[in-house]
C-alpha cells in the first residue's frame, strides 16, 4: 500500500504502560515519528487526536498519523 495509517498512545519518550495486569505489552511512544525517522519517502499527511469525552465518537485518547508513501 501507499498509506501508512498509525493510532498511538503518544508520549515523547517511550513509557511502558501495564495492560490487563501484563507488562512489555502496551507503550506510549511517539512511533510515527521513528517511523519518518526511520524511512525518509515516508511523508506525513495528516494528524489527529481521537478524545474519550466526544459526544458521537467517544474512543480511547489517542492520536492518529497518516503516512504516504513517496517514490
Amino acid at each position: 500500500g501507499r498509506y501508512i495509517l498509525i493510532a498511538e498512545y503518544y508520549n515523547p519518550v517511550p513509557v511502558e504502560v501495564s495492560y490487563r495486569g501484563n507488562s512489555g505489552k502496551l507503550f506510549k511512544r511517539d512511533f510515527a515519528g521513528e517511523m519518518l525517522d526511520r524511512y525518509p519517502d515516508l511523508q506525513l499527511l495528516d494528524y489527529g487526536f481521537s478524545y474519550h469525552r466526544d459526544p458521537q465518537f467517544p474512543t480511547d485518547d489517542i492520536n492518529w498519523f497518516l503516512l504516504e508513501k513517496r517514490p
